[in-house]
């Protein structure tokens, strides 16, 4: 819920403001529970004297309107085939999905022996290659499908 000024108040959110009474209740036990209400600030910023009752004044007089969250969604219309019965069974049975497993590899220096923590290196899978970087650790994770014949690796910038 929001309070707004008469002056600002389009036709959607006059369709959608609660009855004077209501927002009176309503704005009173919010201002009692200290919750917040959207508009609030600014309905207080043009009273010469900011008190509870002078906000509740400004709406029992129509000055100011609280109006309903529905006022920001009812103009939304909704899809045609909200479910398309296509997806809601892919959905339901979903195809297989190739299974890959996981490969790790930890890249040392072939002098020190220490790890090549957060080092750029080139994986090539069955001739495919991509740029990759190892962990903290030095550890380098490949997630491979089963069917993968030939793996290299040639570390860059060392």
């Amino acid at each position: 819920m929001r309070l707004v000024n008469e002056f600002g108040l389009s036709e959607q959110e006059r369709q959608h403001a609660w009855p004077t009474a209501q927002a009176l209740e309503l704005v009173r036990q919010a201002l009692l529970d200290r919750q917040p209400i959207d508009g609030l600030d600014e309905l207080r910023m043009g009273l010469l004297i900011d008190t509870d009752s002078e906000v509740l004044d400004q709406i029992e007089r129509g000055e100011w309107w609280l109006v309903r969250p529905e006022a920001d969604y009812a103009d939304w219309v909704m899809p045609e085939r909200a479910f398309d019965p296509k997806i809601m069974e892919l959905m339901q049975n979903p195809p297989v999905q190739p299974s890959r497993s996981p490969r790790v590899f930890r890249l040392v220096d072939s002098v020190t022996g220490e790890p090549l923590a957060l080092h750029h290196y080139l994986a090539t899978v069955d001739g495919d290659t991509a740029p990759r970087r190892t962990d903290g650790e030095g550890i380098a994770h490949l997630f491979l499908s089963a069917g993968v014949q030939q793996i290299s690796m040639k570390v860059t910038g060392v």
